[in-house]
């Protein structure tokens, strides 16, 4: 009886699979061909795709959309040259003259190099290797206190210097997120959970108010538009940012990344396999809704752009990656090229073989 009533459920079993696996492949082979879509390509120096594609057909617009927008030039050496501010952070701390009585309640303090927050618990949102993956240089930070609020310190102000334009954009940009608040202080600051942060030039500013009120809040607005006003640059923004597509993108939704690492802390369900970033490879990406009709964002479409020293890395790890994927999922409903040697994977598919 035993034999018999599992020998009935591992039929069951194969019947219930069997039929999943026709719906995926009813899916991938007519009507909008729903699904999990993954897209990669490479042109030049460039690997660019789409990762959570709703359809095939969207995922192969707006790979089309990348492709015209990318062209070979060199987006980096703009804004590098661009860079007018040099100065050490600490001298970018304001003295608390301008300020409406907020002025600093200790002498400064300064980090530089692999010493980040070594001397003090910090919350696991402030990651020193998170700072270090953008390019940290040096830190400086002082607390600011004013009297009508009492003796004691209310607010901390952190300057970093991060190198270039782009990694104080990258940083800056880890933390948005879509409809959240900005204040204008001579650049797009984001209000949120008690931090006003935002980047300029190479530096980007992180202000804490260690109490919630009004007079607190106004204080580093003032703080934030001191700093802002010492810095000759104007906010980044790199070049890598007109190879997005415009059309659906969720405002607030940009990243930029220099490495896997940092990549995986911005995108917690990507693919397990991924294009590797050479040392000196950057990239950027940004959330794109699957119908302008849409108000979610969680799990909207990822399109990426991905560039590299030179078209021969580019190439070399283009093919690296397309060999491990190959390998792994040829011969698969969920795999297929296409889109001019393009590789282009239904993940939903891919989940119901495994």
């Amino acid at each position: 009886m035993k034999y018999i009533t599992t020998s009935i459920f591992e039929k069951l079993r194969r019947f219930c699979f069997s039929i999943c696996l026709f719906l995926s492949l009813m899916l991938t082979s007519c009507g909008p061909e729903q699904g999990d879509w993954t897209a990669v390509q490479h042109k030049d120096r460039y690997i660019y795709g789409v990762w959570h594609g709703s359809t095939a057909k969207k995922t192969e617009l707006l790979m089309s959309e990348v492709a015209k927008n990318i062209k070979d030039t060199s987006v980096l050496s703009e804004t590098e040259d661009a860079v007018k501010t040099t100065v050490a952070p600490e001298h970018l701390l304001p003295d608390g003259r301008e300020l409406l009585g907020w002025v600093q309640s200790r002498a400064f303090s300064t980090y530089q190099g692999k010493k980040l927050y070594r001397d003090r618990a910090i919350s696991p949102a402030a990651s020193p290797d998170l700072y270090y993956a953008y390019g940290f240089q040096r830190q400086a930070e002082v607390e600011y206190q004013a009297p009508q609020f009492g003796s004691k310190p209310l607010i901390l102000l952190e300057i970093f210097d991060m190198g270039t334009p782009e990694n104080a954009f990258g940083i800056y940009n880890f933390y948005t997120y879509p409809r959240m608040k900005f204040e204008w202080v001579g650049a797009k600051a984001m209000l949120s959970g008690g931090y006003l942060r935002f980047a300029k030039g190479q530096y980007f500013i992180q202000i804490e108010g260690y109490e919630f009120a009004t007079g607190i809040r106004e204080g580093m607005i003032a703080l934030a538009k001191a700093v802002a006003a010492e810095i000759q640059d104007p906010p980044p923004e790199p070049s890598m940012l007109t190879h997005l597509p415009n059309n659906n993108k969720i405002h607030g939704s940009t990243k930029l990344f220099r490495s896997n690492w940092a990549l995986r802390q911005i995108y917690s369900t990507l693919p397990a396999n991924v294009p590797q970033l050479t040392d000196a490879a950057v990239g950027i990406s940004a959330h794109y809704k699957n119908n302008p009709d849409a108000k979610g964002w969680t799990d909207a479409e990822i399109v990426f752009v991905i560039h590299f020293p030179d078209a021969a890395t580019a190439e070399s790890t283009y093919t690296s990656y397309r060999n491990t994927v190959g390998t792994l999922m040829e011969g698969s409903v969920g795999f297929q090229k296409t889109m001019d040697g393009a590789i282009l994977i239904n993940e939903t598919a891919m989940d119901i073989e495994q």
